[in-house]
C-alpha cells in the first residue's frame, strides 16, 4: 500500500465510510477504490481514470484534490494521452453518380434536341411539298394565298427556334445540378459525451472534432470562472463582470477543467454549440466540469 493509498483510506475511516458507503457516493466501483487504496492502478481503465477517481476519492472523503496531487504527485500516475479509450466512429460516405452515368445523362438532352429539330424540318418539308403542287394551276389571287402561308411558315420557324430554345433552357438545370454535386461535407463541431459525475464535480469527452473553442460570458449579474489545463496552467482566472464575454481557443489542449464560481450567470458556449452544465444551474451554483478533449488526428 502506498503512502496516498493509506492517507486516504484513514482520511474515508475518520469519516466513518465503509467502501460500499463511498461507492454510493462517488459512482466509482469498489474495486478501483480499493485499488487506489493499495496503489494498484493497473486494473484501471487508463491513468485519465485513475486520476480522475483519486480527485472524487479525495472530495468525497474531505481532502483537497489539489494538495493530494501536489503532494503524492510520485504516487499518482502521469496523465498519458495513450491510456485515452479510443473509440470508434462510423463515418459515411457521400455516393457519387459515375462518371460514366453523367455522361449518359448529359448525352439524353441533346439528342431529343436533334430528334425534335429533324421533325420540324421534315414537317416544314411536307408543307413545301404541298404548296408546290397548289401553286403551279393557282391564280394571281392563290399567289397572294401562298405569300400568307409563307407568313404562316414563317411562324412555324419561330416556334421551332422556341422549342429549341425551351430544350436548351431545360437541359441547362439538369447540368447545374449535376456540376453542383458533391458538396463538401461542413466541419463537425464535435461530440460531448459524460464520463463520470459526483455533484459538483463532473468529467465530459469531446470528440469528433480538430476544433476546441470556447466563448463565456456573464449574464444578468456577475461571475467568477477560472480555465486551467491539467498542468495547472490558466488561460482564465477572473470575475467576469455582466454583460462581458471572453473566447479561448483550447484546441492544443487535452483536459481543461472549468471552475465556475457562480452558474446561473454563467453562459458558456464550445464550438458554438450552447453548452449545458451537468447538474441543474439553480440547485448546484458553483460546478467544476473536465472535459478530455480527443481530437481527430488522436483517434
Amino acid at each position: 500500500m502506498t503512502e496516498l493509498g493509506n492517507r486516504l483510506k484513514q482520511a474515508r475511516e475518520e469519516k466513518g465510510l465503509s467502501l460500499e458507503d463511498l461507492q454510493t457516493v462517488t459512482k466509482i466501483q469498489k474495486r478501483y477504490l480499493i485499488g487506489i487504496e493499495e496503489g494498484n492502478y493497473s486494473i484501471m481503465p487508463g491513468q485519465f481514470y485513475a486520476r480522475a477517481f483519486i480527485r472524487q476519492y479525495s472530495e468525497a472523503v474531505g481532502l483537497d484534490p489539489e494538495l493530494i496531487f501536489e503532494e503524492y504527485k510520485n504516487d499518482i500516475p502521469a496523465n498519458d494521452k495513450d491510456e485515452i479509450p479510443q473509440l470508434s466512429r462510423v463515418k459515411t460516405r457521400k455516393q457519387v453518380p459515375s462518371s460514366k452515368n453523367t455522361k449518359v445523362f448529359n448525352f439524353i438532352p441533346k439528342v431529343l434536341m436533334f430528334l425534335a429539330f429533324v421533325a420540324v424540318v421534315a414537317i416544314i418539308y411536307v408543307l413545301f411539298q404541298n404548296w408546290g403542287v397548289g401553286s403551279s394551276s393557282d391564280t394571281q389571287e392563290n399567289n397572294k394565298n401562298v405569300v400568307i402561308d409563307n407568313a404562316t411558315s414563317e411562324n412555324e420557324d419561330v416556334a421551332e427556334n422556341e422549342t429549341e430554345n425551351t430544350d436548351e433552357g431545360q437541359s441547362e438545370p439538369t447540368e447545374e445540378t449535376e456540376e453542383e454535386e458533391p458538396a463538401e461535407e461542413k466541419p463537425t463541431t464535435g461530440t460531448l459525451s459524460e464520463v463520470s459525475s459526483n455533484s459538483p464535480n463532473a468529467i465530459l469527452e469531446l470528440k469528433d472534432t480538430d476544433k476546441f473553442e470556447v466563448e463565456i460570458s456573464a449574464e444578468g449579474r456577475n461571475t467568477w470562472v477560472g480555465v486551467s489545463n491539467a498542468s495547472g496552467e490558466y488561460f482564465l482566472n477572473k470575475e467576469l463582470k455582466d454583460g462581458e464575454t471572453e473566447t479561448i481557443d483550447l484546441s492544443a489542449q487535452k483536459e481543461i477543467l472549468f471552475n465556475v464560481g457562480w452558474v446561473p450567470a454563467t453562459k458558456i458556449k464550445i464550438n458554438g454549440e450552447p453548452f449545458d452544465f451537468p447538474f441543474p444551474v439553480n440547485d448546484v451554483t458553483t460546478q467544476r466540469v473536465t472535459i478530455k478533449f480527443v481530437s481527430n488526428g488522436q483517434q
